[in-house]
């Protein structure tokens, strides 16, 4: 894994950093990835893991902390970070979205749920990329897709 710092001035200028962590394994029939319906229910909102980058943090700590909080699974087989992070505009906000995979050690790992989420699926490329409607996560989700499969 290589470590990435977060960029000068977090926090600033109307900048928020996150981590958008697709949680993947492979599949018999390929690469499966792990979306996230939150509570409240909302129709067609799935995502990723998502998660703040704290002043100062590593983005692959940022990354494997969210995976861990939001999940339960501790331990990545691998890590992979994308090249680039979209950056997608929010009313007076700037939001940097930092592209990750995460790959489980075990493909039938069990995710725990403390009731955050409405629903928790694995979903093949194609449908996760229907499914997810956020263009930030969209953009991330391609870009690490084409990397793992290339």
């Amino acid at each position: 894994m290589n470590a990435y710092k977060d960029p000068a001035g977090f926090g600033e200028l109307g900048l928020r950093h996150e981590v958008n962590v697709f949680v993947f394994r492979v599949a018999d029939d390929g690469i499966e990835y792990l979306l996230l319906q939150p509570n409240p229910q909302h129709d067609g909102v799935w995502r990723p893991v998502v998660h703040p980058v704290h002043l100062n943090e590593d983005l692959d700590h940022a990354a494997l902390r969210g995976v861990r909080e939001e999940t339960g699974i501790s331990r990545p087989f691998d890590l992979i970070r994308a090249e680039a992070a979209p950056l997608q505009e929010v009313g007076d906000l700037q939001l940097v979205g930092w592209p990750f995979a995460f790959q489980v050690r075990n493909p039938q790992c069990a995710i725990q749920d403390d009731g955050q989420f409405a629903d928790i699926v694995w979903q093949r490329f194609d449908d996760a990329l229907q499914i997810v409607t956020n263009e930030l996560h969209r953009q991330n989700l391609l870009q690490l897709h084409l990397k793992l499969v290339a």
